[in-house]
């Protein structure tokens, strides 16, 4: 794969005016602008970018469960996002815009297999992605059990057991967003490959094997949905599109969209030039979002009245669907959103790192977008505050909450894969 930033007038696919950034075809996304008003201040007046896909897409995983062991089909797929280029990703990863074929490329290997009335499904629900960059955005996430294990069709795709796959989910850009998405909306017997979940002397030693049994009063999937409704009921945010060029303190730039004045924002948009020969389409161009820094994303645990649980709090974001979703304890870029005590927390380093790992966002949508994931256990003695909106919830509770659509952001359901390289 090779790729190059180029000005927004070289572009032969999309057209570059002041109102918005759009594919000739009309389909795919466009990147446009937003405001915000809000009753929760800290999204009160918010002005940026923002990349609108109202299209729905397909993250897929093909599974197949025998021989004592699950197998799991992965595609190793590059995208110019990408650190390290390629990263595992779903059997299927594509938008409807592309398995529709409409960048006239070829068409999506397996893609039958999830549009299919006869298709039996272990897991699909319609979760949401990055808050702070797309406009109510839910993809597919699902995961279709079969009967036989099928050829792989082309060396970029490949059948990997489930200790591969835990390998994989504590590794450095090994594995996608997609990709952590959809596996932890699956049934997580199937990432444990050979019976229950956490068994393993590494889990048992952790307190992983208590927590996964266990489930907290007030914590189950239907009762944490009441809660986030009312939650929405509560903040009050409208998002108004805004033109481009009169985006309040944002400049179109001939090469990029970014913050007016030399203001340190946390994203920018730039254009770039793709060429990529093993891609159903091998060449093309689109703009790409980027991040100026590194982002930290934490989840919290702590053995609480002897159970292992782990800090999901409010997630406030303009993109979100009435603003808010639960997300992990902690997201540098949401700092300004968060009470100062969890930020000073962090920044002490209270916690003791169980797992962490570097992570990119999406390398189709995001360019080099980085993050610091980290689970971190805090000892018994270190006492939070009560907040209103907040759970701390076990392995059991996580499990059923994941697998609800709408419920827990992007980041969240990305941070609670690095749990399951346990399982």
């Amino acid at each position: 794969m090779q790729f190059e930033a180029i000005p927004f007038a070289e572009s032969r696919e999309w057209l570059v005016s002041g109102e918005a950034l759009r594919h000739q075809t009309g389909s795919f996304f466009s990147v446009e602008g937003v405001q915000a008003t809000s009753n929760f201040k800290p999204l009160n007046g918010v002005c940026q970018p923002i990349i609108n896909q109202p299209e729905g897409g397909i993250l897929g995983f093909l599974v197949h469960v025998g021989d004592g062991d699950t197998k799991w089909l992965v595609q190793a797929k590059a995208e110019p996002g990408n650190m390290k280029a390629v990263q595992l990703a779903p059997t299927v990863q594509a938008t409807f815009s592309n398995y529709m074929r409409k960048h006239g490329g070829a068409a999506t290997e397996y893609l039958e297999y999830f549009t299919a009335t006869n298709a039996v499904f272990a897991a699909d629900s319609l979760q949401s992605e990055q808050g702070t960059r797309f406009l109510r955005k839910f993809n597919r996430n699902c995961v279709a059990e079969l009967a036989e294990q099928i050829d792989e069709v082309a060396t970029c795709f490949r059948w990997l057991t489930a200790a591969d796959m835990r390998t994989a989910l504590r590794s450095d850009y090994a594995i996608n967003t997609d990709a952590r998405s959809v596996i932890v909306c699956a049934p997580w017997l199937y990432i444990a490959g050979d019976g229950v979940p956490f068994q393993r002397d590494e889990a048992i030693q952790l307190g992983f094997d208590v927590s996964y049994r266990e489930h907290s009063e007030g914590c189950s999937a239907g009762q944490l949905k009441d809660f986030l409704y009312q939650m929405r009921q509560d903040v009050v945010l409208v998002t108004t599109t805004v033109a481009l060029n009169a985006l309040d303190g944002w400049d179109i730039q001939p090469s990029r969209v970014v913050a007016a004045g030399g203001t340190v924002s946390p994203l920018e948009v730039r254009h770039y030039q793709v060429k990529a020969p093993e891609r159903e389409k091998t060449e093309w161009d689109q703009p790409l979002m980027l991040s100026s820094s590194e982002d930290e994303v934490v989840l919290f645990s702590q053995v609480r009245d002897g159970v292992l649980k782990f800090l999901l709090r409010p997630a406030y974001e303009l993109g979100l669907t009435g603003g808010v979703e639960f997300g992990p304890s902690y997201k540098a870029e949401n700092a300004h959103t968060q009470p100062d005590w969890l930020n000073e927390l962090v920044r002490a380093r209270t916690g003791t790192p169980l797992v962490e790992i570097r992570q990119s966002d999406e390398g189709g949508r995001f360019m080099l977008a980085c993050s610091r994931y980290a689970v971190e256990r805090l000892d018994e003695g270190v006492c939070l505050p009560e907040e209103t909106g907040s759970f701390w919830v076990t392995l059991g509770d996580l499990e059923g909450l994941c697998r609800e659509g709408g419920l827990l952001t992007n980041e969240a359901r990305s941070i609670v894969s690095l749990l399951l390289a346990f399982a």
